[in-house]
């Protein structure tokens, strides 16, 4: 399956709105070695990945309300993927000059015990270096819709500025959050194949996954080419160790 190009269809609408579904977009038989990467690390999720959603009360046993790990990390198996190379190229022309690949992570979330994840913008996360400069593709491993925990936007909220966040009481993680204008939310369920790509300031969120056993997502975070990455970060921008609790915050945090 050919992987097509941006259109200028598809660029004014990304610079209007701050987010964009492409369809039928990745060849799924591509997909493969990266699911069954995601589904290695879901079985061995004690030892490979963190929960989001991790709360206080929780103790010691985490239960995976929000299930975050990086499928690339220690392998250079994903680096020349057919979706990887065609999101850098169709990311570069929705922004308007080069982007590359900075980090991947796999999103899931189970069925009896995932949550929404709330609305936050990636640059809440990244900070001040990233201004205007980021953009993430997220592709979805099968179907996605709202009862299995699809990608919400705020229409137009890249244009907002950055908002401010905070982090929910009781969470045991990074987690932030922050509060846009929800009358402007639009709901973006796609199937196995489509994806989106959102600005790094577009407000979004995904509901919880009650249908699916593990709702399944790779998010491939992109900036512009030669940018130093995560820096001059917001006041609310902190570190977690998940099991101690213990909250770090970065030296330049203003």
């Amino acid at each position: 399956m050919p992987y097509r190009a941006a259109t200028t269809t598809d660029v004014d609408f990304f610079r209007e709105h701050g987010w964009l579904v492409v369809a039928d977009a990745v060849d799924p038989a591509d997909l493969g070695p990266l699911d069954r990467r995601c589904e290695e690390i879901i079985a061995d999720k004690e030892r490979q990945a963190y929960d989001w959603a991790w709360s206080n009360d929780d103790g010691a046993d985490r239960t995976y309300r929000i299930l975050q790990a990086m499928p690339s990390i220690g392998t250079t198996a994903f680096d020349a993927t057919p979706y990887r190379l065609w999101a850098v190229e169709f990311a570069s022309a929705l922004m308007g000059f080069p982007i590359e690949h900075w980090y991947d992570q796999l999103l899931a979330k189970p069925a009896a015990t995932s949550v929404p994840t709330d609305w936050h913008q990636d640059e809440a996360y990244w900070g001040r270096n990233l201004d205007d400069l980021g953009i993430t593709c997220w592709m979805p491993l099968h179907d996605v819709d709202v009862d299995s925990g699809c990608m919400h936007f705020i229409d137009g909220g890249h244009r907002d500025g950055v908002l401010t966040h905070r982090r929910p009481e009781h969470i045991q993680s990074d987690l932030l959050v922050c509060e846009p204008d929800t009358s402007r939310a639009v709901a973006c369920p796609v199937r196995l194949g489509s994806v989106t790509f959102h600005h790094s300031k577009t407000p979004h969120m995904t509901t919880a996954n009650t249908t699916v056993p593990w709702r399944k997502v790779l998010t491939q975070h992109m900036r512009q080419v030669g940018n130093p990455g995560e820096g001059d970060h917001y006041a609310w921008k902190v570190w977690v160790e998940q099991f101690s609790g213990r909250v770090t915050r970065p030296a330049d945090a203003r």
